[in-house]
């Protein structure tokens, strides 16, 4: 990624190393499982949230690693920031049904009308940004069901779309509305070929 300085990238090998660290996968079970209906339609009822951790980006010839924050009102409505141990910005993306806008820490503004191809454009990261809102959450939102396992505890293990697969490696549980909880995930593994992505979400703030 050309516009992002590589001394910020200092972390990224010891980082991505300790993501790689793999827990054992449960039993599956299938799509009416009545744990998976509930956290299903559980998490469905979400219509925004805010997700703050790391994210770590792997290509073949080169890596990034930052902290990030996923703030997302609505459907295609979305604010997405990786910054610094100081705050410092190093990638801020905006989306609304209207437009998108990227901006890196250099101080370049790019605009466009769809968020997948600016962030190719630009940053070389392809990602199926549309889906991913959903796919943050463990909703396997345009998967059909020959594509994806769910975990015998009814979350969601992984799923295959085109030529990526999202593997679902850990989940934290949170308050829920009524003294419920909601489990959501907490270690997410993205691969397109060479391409690899890692998120460790370590809070969740929801909103209904």
């Amino acid at each position: 990624m050309n516009v992002l300085s590589r001394a910020l990238l200092i972390s990224v090998a010891l980082f991505l190393t300790a993501c790689e660290t793999l827990p054992k996968k449960q039993d599956t079970t299938v799509w009416d499982d009545p744990k998976w209906q509930q956290q299903y339609k559980s998490l469905k009822t979400i219509k925004g949230f805010i997700a703050q951790g790391r994210i770590g980006i792997t290509q073949p010839d080169d890596s990034f690693s930052s902290s990030i924050m996923w703030k997302q009102a609505a459907r295609d409505t979305l604010n997405v920031r990786m910054y610094g141990t100081f705050g410092t910005t190093y990638v801020l993306l905006d989306i609304t049904p209207q437009l998108t806008t990227l901006k890196t820490g250099d101080d370049q503004h790019f605009e466009g009308y769809n968020a997948e191809q600016l962030l190719y454009d630009v940053l070389g990261w392809d990602l199926p940004v549309h889906y991913l809102q959903d796919w943050v959450l463990g909703l396997p939102t345009g998967i059909n069901r020959d594509n994806l396992k769910i975990n015998a505890d009814g979350t969601l293990q992984e799923l295959n779309y085109q030529d990526y697969r999202v593997l679902y490696q850990r989940y934290e549980n949170y308050d829920w509305q009524q003294d419920q909880t909601i489990a959501l995930p907490e270690k997410i593994r993205i691969t397109q070929g060479d391409n690899k992505i890692i998120l460790s979400l370590r809070s969740w703030d929801l909103t209904l």
